[in-house]
């Protein structure tokens, strides 16, 4: 394709592939500390419940997973659920106990 010239020495068209961005990006990594999302075992909740609610309140959590942290918290007295940023740890923590399951969460 060819450029057409608007003033001389100015070209209508950017130049080549050389040309380069007026802004640069930078890839920025959380400096937050990650949390854990911990799930404690009670005496009443029925298991099959605790496998519902970490299913509903945790994005792509499988059946298995779920099976395992509720076994892991059974066993003994606590399970880590997942591992996140605060906010989200936060709002983990907040579904599961309006799930009825007692969770806490903590730094990792």
């Amino acid at each position: 394709m060819r450029t057409t010239d608007i003033t001389p020495g100015i070209s209508a068209m950017a130049s080549g592939p050389d040309t380069k961005p007026k802004e640069t990006t930078e890839n920025r990594t959380s400096q937050e500390p990650p949390y854990k999302v911990i799930l404690h075992n009670d005496d009443f909740t029925p298991m099959e419940h605790v496998i519902d609610v970490l299913r509903k309140v945790v994005p792509n959590m499988s059946f298995k997973q779920a099976t395992n942290i509720m076994i892991e918290a059974h066993k003994n007295g606590k399970a880590v659920v997942i591992k996140c940023h605060l906010e989200l740890a936060e709002l983990y923590q907040e579904g599961l106990t309006s799930g009825g399951l007692i969770s806490t969460i903590e730094p990792d």
